[in-house]
């Protein structure tokens, strides 16, 4: 018992010399520690936190990314082109679907970028414009379904969603 709390003493004074910096980066690591036990007792899978960035993969071999804010390389993402303008700030993808949110997207760059999807997605369209939004969903002939939200307040959302195999 002695020996125990003397190692938790020891351990408590050498954080409190570290700098600032480093007991923020051991408190950090330390509570993605407890959100990944968290989340893996709830979920069934293997959870790894990387700052913003969660990685979930389930026992059948399927992973899901949540979080990250660089424009994504999967297989599945290859199938649109990279939206160059605005800020990326959440990306959510697994093995059949991927979401896109983007914030301060300039009209103009959208409305280039939605020429592009259409030109490839042409499969059972469907176009709306409203005052506040407009909305553009198709497929391709590779069985990828593409939805793209734009509103007013210039946020983007892009969906993906591979429908068959």
């Amino acid at each position: 018992m002695k020996k125990r709390f003397t190692l938790i003493f020891i351990v408590l004074v050498a954080v409190s010399f570290l700098g600032c910096g480093a007991k923020e980066k051991l408190e950090d690591k330390a509570a993605e520690a407890i959100a990944e036990k968290v989340i893996e007792e709830s979920s069934g899978g293997d959870v790894d936190i990387d700052g913003d960035k969660v990685t979930v993969k389930g026992e059948d071999g399927e992973e899901a990314i949540f979080g990250s804010t660089d424009w994504p390389t999967s297989e599945l993402a290859t199938n649109i082109p990279e939206f160059k303008g605005g800020k990326i700030v959440a990306v959510m993808e697994a093995n059949d679907s991927l979401i896109i949110s983007i914030e301060e997207a300039n009209g103009k760059d959208f409305e280039n970028y939605l020429n592009k999807i259409k030109e490839t997605y042409t499969e059972q369209s469907y176009d709306m414009k409203t005052e506040e939004s407009i909305t553009y969903s198709a497929s391709n002939d590779k069985g990828v379904s593409v939805t793209i939200i734009y509103g007013a307040d210039k946020n983007l959302n892009i969906s993906l969603i591979k429908t068959a195999e």
